[in-house]
């Protein structure tokens, strides 16, 4: 396995996720090595290459999965789910990770997709069952103590998540993952101090506004201050770097459409439904397109 892709794994076990991407995409750059190469067609842009690099190898798997025994064919299980988990395939995601585990039972990284796969079908009693059970391997998991703290944020646990994130930002700070995710669960409970908070930890990273994700943060919290003008300068920023932005685009929606200027508007709107057909937008577009 190559240093990029140890460096890879080791950010996102660490929950640094931001990092752990953006380093994955400058390493794809050179030849790198086999595991680099799929990590990258799984973690990287979707595309018909990636794709098809995924199934290529998935077919060779396929055919090679029964013969192996122990950790190896834990792991390559491990692999297939990963390659179902990216093509949506959830149920066969959730399989395979679910015979990893049962092939090697303290194979942490099956354990979390398992629990990821738990996730996307709404399991929820099962996925916590899986985090749970990764802590009392590795109390000290990053990545599964986030997870959990975003399983409670999705369950309005709001005390307990920000307490949590609050705790592994002070014990590491600096960790641009754990930023995003106390920043994001702030702004989700969204009181007064929860944004002021917010745009204080943003102010105390001069790195911050190199990560598109943590810029989205900034623009929301601005717009919850109704700082229109600051969050509409961070939104065409985004869209400055990435045309495509969704995020951005429906912030402008929501920024404009207070502004009355209906000609900009209309323009954001189709931009946005181009990208993401929506019945709302169908609707508002329609309602742009019938003014005099």
């Amino acid at each position: 396995m190559s240093a990029e892709n140890d460096r890879f794994l080791e950010l996102i076990s660490n929950g640094n996720t931001l990092d752990a991407l953006n380093h994955l995409a400058a390493s794809a750059g050179g030849s790198g090595s086999r595991r680099l190469s799929l990590n990258y067609a799984i973690f990287g842009p979707v595309s018909e290459d990636n794709l098809a690099r995924i199934r290529e190898e998935e077919t060779r798997l396929l055919q090679i999965v029964d013969s192996l025994a122990g950790r190896e064919k834990a792991e390559t299980l491990y692999n297939l789910g990963c390659f179902a988990l990216v093509q949506d395939d959830i149920l066969g995601a959730r399989l395979r990770f679910s015979e990893a585990v049962k092939q090697e039972p303290e194979n942490i990284m099956a354990r979390h997709n398992l629990a990821c796969a738990h996730e996307l079908l709404a399991e929820t009693s099962e996925t916590r069952a899986q985090y749970e059970k990764i802590l009392a391997q590795n109390p000290e998991s990053l990545l599964t103590r986030i997870n959990l703290a975003l399983l409670n944020l999705q369950e309005a646990q709001y005390e307990e998540a920000l307490a949590d994130l609050e705790r592994m930002w002070a014990d590491h700070p600096g960790n641009m993952g754990i930023m995003l995710y106390l920043c994001r669960g702030l702004l989700q409970r969204a009181t007064p101090d929860d944004v002021d908070r917010a745009l204080s930890l943003l102010d105390g990273e001069s790195e911050s506004g190199s990560y598109p994700e943590l810029l989205e943060c900034r623009g929301y919290a601005l717009s919850l201050r109704e700082d229109t003008q600051g969050a509409e300068a961070i939104y065409t920023n985004l869209l400055g770097v990435d045309p495509n932005n969704q995020f951005a685009l429906m912030g402008m929606i929501k920024s404009v459409g207070q502004t009355k200027d209906f000609e900009t508007l209309q323009g954001y709107v189709e931009r946005y439904q181009s990208l993401n057909h929506t019945e709302k937008m169908e609707e508002l577009l329609a309602e742009l397109n019938s003014r005099d």
